[in-house]
């Protein structure tokens, strides 16, 4: 019963710090789940700098371009196939162009994103049964979705960066939207 007494009295000439601090608890749990998550995106283009031999200044500057981070690899994919530097890539995908449109412009065609999967090819199946429909030569007249072009991408890097079977790869990244997750799940840290 003192207890009671105690606390309703502290409750009451405190009622303010005790309302600020209910408010203030779900937000300051979001600030660390959103910390977690920029910590797990840093290693996600720690790794696609390293992988495609970009300096960590330059994978930044990508950052602040409004871009998110499953479409730095597929700028410095097609920054590297086309010859150009990563910026006029950006630039193109700026302006409204689709990654496929980007990439015709410079001569690159599907046939320069397919990676082979062994098993099931998830969410990516529709890409693989136009790749199927045809030999490799025609591969070029192959149209593939932005969706497509980001997950194919990212399969090869993923795949690539931490030594694992494409199909593997595949079958973690689900729908494809969170590669930062998958990255993380496959490295073994999440």
């Amino acid at each position: 019963m003192r207890f009671t007494i105690v606390v309703k009295r502290f409750i009451g000439t405190h009622l303010p710090a005790v309302i600020l601090l209910c408010l203030a608890a779900p937000t300051a749990l979001e600030g660390q789940k959103e910390g977690a998550g920029k910590s797990d995106e840093a290693a996600f283009l720690r790794a696609v700098g390293e992988h495609f031999g970009t300096p960590r200044s330059e994978v930044q500057v990508l950052t602040r371009w409004s871009l998110s981070a499953r479409d730095i690899p597929v700028v410095l994919r097609l920054a590297k196939r086309a010859g150009v530097s990563p910026d006029v890539v950006v630039a193109k995908r700026r302006q409204g162009e689709g990654w496929m449109e980007i990439a015709h412009g410079y001569s690159v065609h599907a046939g320069d994103f397919h990676v082979p999967v062994d098993g099931s090819t998830g969410f990516l199946s529709a890409a693989y049964e136009r790749f199927g429909a045809r030999p490799a030569s025609e591969w070029r007249d192959i149209s593939l979705s932005d969706a497509e072009v980001v997950g194919l991408v990212n399969v090869r890097f993923l795949s690539r960066a931490l030594d694992l079977r494409p199909g593997r790869v595949v079958e973690a990244m689900g729908d494809g939207t969170d590669i930062v997750g998958v990255f993380i799940r496959l490295r073994g840290g999440g």
